[in-house]
């Protein structure tokens, strides 16, 4: 019972890591977020979010960021910052039959705490 309860944790925890993950050829071709510790949420002073494009290389690692200023409600610099910071330790699922470089955008939520 125990074994099964921890694996339902882990899949709930598992889509929940994902359910920050919008669009871009990286979810087209399948790639899957790695990072599972990744809760996409930001203590800050003021309540947002923060829209960050993603360039993806074939070992799933982030090689470049990009603010999405259009989808972003939050206007501070370091605020923004904390999000591409954060952005950048992420990993995907590695492979060569992936592009060499593909993007996702991904929403951080500011919480004010």
């Amino acid at each position: 019972m125990k074994k099964l309860l921890l694996l339902a944790i882990a899949i709930l925890s598992y889509s929940r890591a994902d359910s920050q993950v919008l669009t871009g050829t990286l979810v087209d071709s399948g790639r899957k977020l790695l990072t599972t510790t990744e809760n996409f949420t930001i203590s800050s002073a003021a309540e947002g979010t923060v829209v960050v494009e993603l360039a993806v290389n074939r070992e799933g690692l982030v090689t470049g960021t990009k603010i999405i200023g259009e989808q972003s409600t939050i206007k501070s610099t370091p605020s923004r910052m904390k999000a591409e910071n954060a952005a950048k330790k992420l990993k995907f699922t590695a492979g060569t039959r992936y592009a060499a470089f593909e993007h996702v955008r991904v929403k951080y939520t500011y919480k004010v705490q």
